[in-house]
């Protein structure tokens, strides 16, 4: 945190606490929904604070591809390879087709990289649900914790 007179300490230690808190409600969202194959979104998911001057912000860190989970894609053509990759990670069970012929994992990583291309993705929204859940139980929190730090900042300077 940056060297001020006025450190608003409760204010950081709570944004930090909030943060941490979407996170793990965020993270037990993916695997409830069941959007966990690799892992690596919840795994390498973490939440910090920033301080920039005076102002603060709650940060999730999260892998690049984390807004087409959560909003879902307009439909595309997603690369083979990275599909192929997630058939072979989650993994996808196939079901037998009208002859009872079962899909090799080639043929369900080109069926589902069709079915993106017509359809697009639904999104999970588990980030927006983790954020409705937990926000609300800290503003009040917040505004608490802003008000003793200025009157903390108020009481040195007048002393």
């Amino acid at each position: 945190m940056a060297d001020y007179l006025l450190q608003f300490t409760r204010l950081y230690d709570l944004l930090g606490r909030l943060a941490n808190e979407v996170r793990e409600k965020y993270a037990g969202n993916l695997v409830e929904s069941g959007r966990f194959a690799s892992g690596n979104l919840v795994s390498t998911l973490s939440a910090e604070v920033e301080v920039n001057g005076t102002t603060f912000t709650a940060v999730l860190n999260l892998l690049d591809y984390w807004e087409w989970v959560e909003k879902g894609t307009n439909p595309h053509y997603p690369p083979y390879d990275a599909i192929l990759n997630w058939v072979l990670i989650k993994p996808v069970i196939p079901r037998p087709d009208s002859r009872g012929r079962i899909p090799s994992p080639e043929q369900l990583a080109h069926a589902i990289q069709h079915s993106i291309g017509l359809h697009g993705t639904e999104g999970t929204h588990d980030l927006e649900r983790a954020e409705n859940e937990v926000l609300p139980n800290y503003e009040a929190l917040l505004l608490e914790a802003l008000e003793r730090d200025t009157l903390e900042y108020i009481e040195k300077v007048l002393a």
